[in-house]
């Protein structure tokens, strides 16, 4: 689900150890989201995924905005900024399960938690942040994680792997033009139309790829190819599985920065990756590779590093509403 990000009454924010289990509780979800798209990546195109996971989850969606009071002040602030924002954090949705097809779910999510990295250079050139050395050494080293789980050049490269990275930098985008639009913005109103444009845009470029010919592609552009089908009957059940898992989800993530500040619950959203690695080997027998657990290190350790240096410098964006990875699911 795309950027769940609410206004925090102070009465609200001081409830931590609730705040870190409703955490658990996406971190938990989500990861299981992965392994039912991964497996229908064979059979449906990813927009079609991302379209019916859209349907499924607009009335969870709606019903929440409702709750939070959304439709009494409905606040987009520039539509053009919101337009981007959508775009960019579908595009980050799109490469992000079509990298899925092809590599494993540690790998990809690996790569995609590079995305704190990501948000520094465009802060400090479009919001005018002040970046100092040990932030840049954080981005250095995150980078490098990155490098050595790509390993561009090497006899085990997987192009899907660029995909993964593409995911973050768009995520990363996405989370500046949050920051460019600011209070000016309701959550609850921005998460529906956010659904919205992802349901839109699924049913668009399955449009342009109606007549697509997959055959013979790569496993990730084949996702991206692939023509609309009628799921099998077995498959709508994991379809009702994703909405479910996106409401519920969605829900958790709403709590979690509900109950607590985002610099207590953010740094747990990492716990995402165990679970990534254990549902790759129970599900599809895979277990990331020694590279992949040094990067792996490098990345989580740096993007560790940057939401302290932004909390202890007190910014208000990351306190309120974070440097969240998972919020782009």
């Amino acid at each position: 689900m795309a950027d769940v990000t609410y206004p925090i009454a102070a009465s609200d924010a001081d409830r931590p150890l609730r705040g870190i289990l409703f955490l658990l509780l996406a971190t938990t979800l989500f990861p299981l989201q992965d392994v039912i798209i991964k497996s229908l990546s064979d059979g449906c195109a990813v927009h079609q995924i991302v379209f019916i996971r859209g349907v499924f989850a607009l009335p969870i969606v709606a019903t929440l905005a409702w709750a939070d009071g959304a439709f009494r002040d409905f606040q987009l602030g520039s539509i053009w900024l919101q337009f981007l924002r959508a775009g960019t954090a579908f595009t980050s949705y799109l490469v992000y399960y079509m990298a899925l097809a092809s590599i494993g779910l540690a790998e990809t999510a690996a790569i995609t938690f590079s995305t704190p990295l990501f948000v520094t250079v465009p802060a400090a050139i479009f919001l005018g942040e002040r970046i100092g050395f040990p932030r840049w050494f954080a981005v250095a080293l995150g980078l490098t994680g990155v490098l050595i789980v790509v390993q561009p050049g090497s006899s085990v490269f997987e192009p899907a792997a660029v995909l993964a990275l593409l995911a973050a930098v768009s995520y990363a985008v996405s989370i500046i033009v949050t920051r460019k639009i600011g209070s000016r913005i309701n959550g609850g109103a921005t998460t529906l139309f956010t659904v919205a444009f992802f349901i839109l845009a699924g049913a668009v470029l399955g449009l342009i790829f109606a007549r697509a010919d997959a055959a013979g592609a790569h496993p990730s552009l084949a996702f991206l190819y692939r023509q609309w089908i009628w799921p099998a009957g077995g498959d709508w059940w994991l379809f009702v599985g994703l909405g479910c898992i996106s409401g519920i989800g969605f829900f958790a993530l709403t709590q979690a920065y509900r109950s607590a500040e985002s610099s207590v619950v953010t740094p747990f959203e990492y716990t995402y990756l165990p679970w990534a690695v254990l549902w790759g080997y129970v599900f599809f027998g895979a277990l990331p590779g020694t590279a992949t657990w040094i990067g792996l290190a490098f990345i989580v350790g740096a993007g560790l590093f940057i939401i302290y240096r932004e909390t202890s410098r007190g910014r208000k964006m990351v306190r309120h509403k974070g440097l969240g990875i998972m919020r782009q699911r």
